[in-house]
């Protein structure tokens, strides 16, 4: 059975913020444009990129 496109954005997202909430201070693996993912995942729901990084306090200086 196909995921709804907008559930699995949110699924995404979700583990992105958990991603970011335990990893923020470490390096990343090379290749991975955490800011890239939740921009895409915003877009899918709908839901403003910047407003989303300031709601959730998220800043390019973690990565």
């Amino acid at each position: 059975m196909k995921k709804n496109i907008k559930l699995k954005a949110f699924a995404e997202l979700h583990s992105l913020l958990i991603f970011y909430s335990e990893n923020r201070d470490q390096p990343v693996e090379e290749g991975f444009d955490f800011f890239k993912e939740v921009k895409y995942s915003c877009e899918k729901l709908d839901l403003d990129y910047e407003d989303f990084k300031k709601e959730f306090n998220i800043t390019k200086g973690s990565f």
